[in-house]
């Protein structure tokens, strides 16, 4: 089952716009999760920033960080192998700081 988080907007945000993305992966499963996540900028075309493979071992969590540098919208795609994870979404500020604006929790995710 695919997940999208759909566009997000990365102009105007407090305290400022998003450098990085933060994928959290938690494994409710008894055996190891597989999958891959992509991030897309979206700044009037769609284009492939990243494409990271993750395995996460059986009731565990992990995170994964990418660059959004200099993309005013983006997207985050996580496409599991298997039933069994929940995921969210952060935008990141380049010193690190949550914006909460771009939370996307798992209950916000869009199946495509």
């Amino acid at each position: 089952m695919p997940l999208t988080t759909g566009p997000i907007e990365n102009t105007g945000n407090q305290p400022a716009n998003a450098a990085s993305v933060r994928i959290k992966i938690l494994n409710l499963t008894s055996g190891t999760l597989t999958g891959v996540v992509r991030v897309f900028r979206l700044n009037g075309t769609r284009r492939l920033l990243s494409s990271t493979p993750f395995a996460v071992n059986a009731n565990a969590s992990t995170f994964i960080t990418r660059s959004v540098a200099g993309s005013f919208q983006y997207e985050v795609e996580i496409v599991p192998d298997q039933n069994g994870g929940l995921y969210s979404v952060y935008g990141r500020t380049a010193l690190g700081v949550i914006i909460a604006a771009q939370r996307v929790l798992n209950s916000e995710l869009s199946e495509f």
